[in-house]
């Protein structure tokens, strides 16, 4: 991918680092955060040029505890729908970019062979991988915007209380509500964002 391996790690290695400082700071949904941030730095690892630094099987076992902790959610509250359902996606998708990129590195060598590694192999393997590739991108596709309609809302349910404050002239107050903070929605959709953006760029190479 050249180039734009760097600046996708890069974009990537930054969504990690807001995550693990909202997990620090904010300390709501802590298993969520951590997902985000497990997920970022895997990211930002297959995509390195410089090669990723943590043995694969170490990103698998991860991404196989992170899916099945929020199956297992999405199981007990019966419905797909939610974060729980997307981190489920997310982490099938990492574990299956992580499968085609050993697949392809044992075949053809090197470091990012699987990122359009699906090229190689038998005509209905490719077909196969081309095929989940796709669906994943168009998922998060769909997401990408999702989390752009979520940046543009300033009102949500779970923002920080507002802050009224008063005018001494005319007697009136108004409510100043945070936007854009470390701990308000917007900021982590628009993380979530370049995350599902990088996300179908990666899985798109694979086509």
């Amino acid at each position: 991918m050249g180039w734009g391996s760097g600046v996708l790690a890069m974009a990537c290695l930054a969504v990690g680092v807001l995550h693990a400082v909202r997990l620090a700071v904010v300390r709501r949904d802590v298993v969520g955060e951590a997902s985000h941030v497990a997920m970022a730095l895997g990211m930002a690892a297959m995509a390195s040029p410089f090669g990723n630094p943590v043995p694969e099987p170490v990103w698998t076992m991860v991404f196989v505890v992170i899916a099945t902790w929020f199956a297992l959610l999405v199981v007990r509250s019966g419905g797909l729908g939610g974060e729980r359902g997307h981190h489920v996606v997310g982490s099938v998708a990492m574990l299956f970019m992580l499968a085609v990129e050993h697949g392809s590195a044992s075949s053809a060598g090197g470091h990012m062979a699987g990122m359009g590694g699906a090229s190689h192999g038998s005509g209905s393997v490719v077909v196969i991988a081309s095929a989940v590739a796709i669906a994943l991108a168009g998922y998060f596709g769909w997401h990408t915007l999702r989390c752009a309609d979520r940046c543009r809302r300033t009102e949500c349910a779970d923002q920080p209380p507002s802050v009224t404050v008063g005018n001494a002239t005319s007697g009136a107050s108004v409510a100043v509500r945070p936007v854009w903070s470390l701990r308000t929605p917007q900021t982590a959709a628009a993380g979530h964002l370049v995350l599902a953006v990088s996300m179908s760029a990666m899985l798109l190479t694979m086509v």
